[in-house]
């Protein structure tokens, strides 16, 4: 049994993934000393590690380990063969992963409400956290990316709720479950299941398997949250030992009158036959209405009161890197967002078309995760860049016997329906950012899209755009 006492020395191993740093954050707001090493760190981690006084090493040194510290927390991107791995091992340190950390630290005196599915997680989760806070609950959450309302993914509350993003990729090299298997959900949000993570699974009969075993640890008295529209996702709840709730245009909870424009989605709630109000965000497309309806769900079975729900969804402000403009210059409007998968470009791209009406759109794509770089979706990839007007594709990282994604094949398949200028594949992001700035025009939209930091384009982009003004 690992035993932590605050004062003691937390060192976390690959600080800079978002949801380590800000798990470090957290535990140094509750009187941990923390430290970490991680090879590199890039925005927003390290302004918020900067921020939050937390001492970060560069690179893998044993050394780093001096003093001892009281445990270490081993992120999952970490695996054996790392220097300071293999002397916490030899010197047995106490060690642990993030998942089991949360479930230590956070879930023993709060109840928990996991945001789960292949998309939408950060979102809704921000959503669900900025209501329940704006209404006075004060959760405590941690979310795998920085809210707008709140400046950071991490809060700890004085309320009895836990708002964490659930992902079914695993805890670490030497716990390979989900992550959200360690969160003891009471409610569950669900808001799709799809194919990825394919590193980890081999289709998407064992991604709905891991969410199978999540439905498997809700208690009796627990609510699953669901998305009817999604197929996956009905065939796991039907097993749910729990109450279910549906949402969606298939759901017992559906939005009517959905009315889109430039400054955002509007819709009526119905439950059943029950009208419960007008309510609306500064939010687009179809993903984030459903974001907002599991959102509101939640909210409401939990106690909050709609004229609460209605306010707060009005002033939620959204997520980082979630189609955030990072500025305009020449006219050119240029966007960071986090997604990877076909899917979350598709539901991107679309929902850009109705923010920005008439307007021609660049979706400019770096094949980041192990799905993606595997090519195992490489036409619903060349079918969810065919959204846009100009596709430019990033360099394909592959190990040197790994086959994946042929960058060349993904330009022509997007050409054979769109034409030769709509697609090009550059490696180095200076020959990207020479592109955009020659082939603008104003009132160009570009979507700089990465689960990565991506050589901070959408900032090099625009920099360049204002110095050829």
């Amino acid at each position: 049994m690992i035993r932590t006492e605050k004062g003691q020395t937390i060192y976390f191993l690959g600080i800079g993934g978002i949801a380590m740093a800000q798990a470090a954050l957290l535990l140094k707001e509750m009187g941990y000393e923390v430290k970490g090493s991680d090879i590199s760190l890039y925005p927003p981690t390290d302004r918020l590690l900067q921020e939050g006084g937390i001492i970060v090493k560069e690179g893998y040194d044993p050394a780093h380990l001096c003093p001892r510290p009281d445990m270490v927390v081993i992120g999952n991107a970490i695996s054996r063969g790392n220097p300071e791995v293999e002397t916490i091992l030899e010197e047995g340190i106490p060690y642990l992963s993030l998942p089991e950390l949360i479930r230590r630290m956070l879930l023993s005196e709060r109840r928990s409400m996991v945001v789960a599915g292949t998309h939408g997680k950060t979102t809704t989760a921000s959503l669900l956290a900025w209501l329940m806070f704006r209404a006075g609950l004060d959760p405590s959450f941690l979310i795998g990316g920085i809210p707008i309302n709140f400046g950071r993914g991490v809060h700890l509350g004085r309320g009895d709720w836990v708002v964490l993003e659930g992902d079914e990729y695993d805890s670490a090299f030497f716990d390979k479950r989900p992550k959200f298997l360690h969160y003891l959900p009471g409610v569950i949000i669900l808001n799709n299941i799809e194919y990825d993570h394919a590193d980890i699974y081999r289709n998407l009969e064992e991604v709905k398997l891991s969410f199978l075993r999540l439905i498997d640890v809700i208690p009796p008295e627990g609510i699953i949250v669901a998305c009817a529209d999604d197929e996956a996702v009905g065939e796991v709840i039907c097993k749910a030992p729990c109450r279910v709730e549906t949402f969606g245009a298939a759901g017992k909870w559906s939005p009517k009158g959905v009315k889109v424009t430039q400054k955002g989605i509007s819709f009526r709630l119905q439950r059943g036959k029950e009208e419960l109000g007008e309510f609306g965000l500064s939010l687009w497309g179809e993903h984030n209405l459903r974001n907002a309806l599991g959102a509101v769900v939640a909210a409401y079975l939990i106690g909050l009161p709609l004229p609460e729900i209605q306010e707060g969804l009005r002033t939620f402000q959204g997520v980082r890197r979630r189609m955030e403009v990072v500025g305009k210059a020449r006219g050119v409007t240029v966007i960071d967002d986090f997604a990877h998968h076909p899917t979350a470009v598709r539901a991107v791209l679309q929902a850009a078309r109705s923010r920005f009406p008439g307007r021609r759109l660049w979706a400019i794509f770096e094949p980041r995760t192990q799905t993606m770089r595997r090519g195992i979706l490489q036409g619903e990839l060349a079918l969810a860049l065919g959204e846009a007007d100009r596709a430019v594709i990033g360099k394909v990282s592959l190990n040197s016997t790994q086959e994946g994604l042929d960058p060349q094949r993904l330009v022509q398949q997007i050409r054979g329906v769109k034409g030769d200028a709509a697609a090009i594949y550059l490696e180095d992001p200076r020959q990207i950012i020479v592109y955009c700035v020659e082939e603008v025009a104003r009132g160009d939209v570009i979507l700089v899209m990465s689960s990565g930091y991506f050589a901070g384009l959408p900032w090099k982009i625009l920099d360049a755009l204002k110095n050829s003004a």
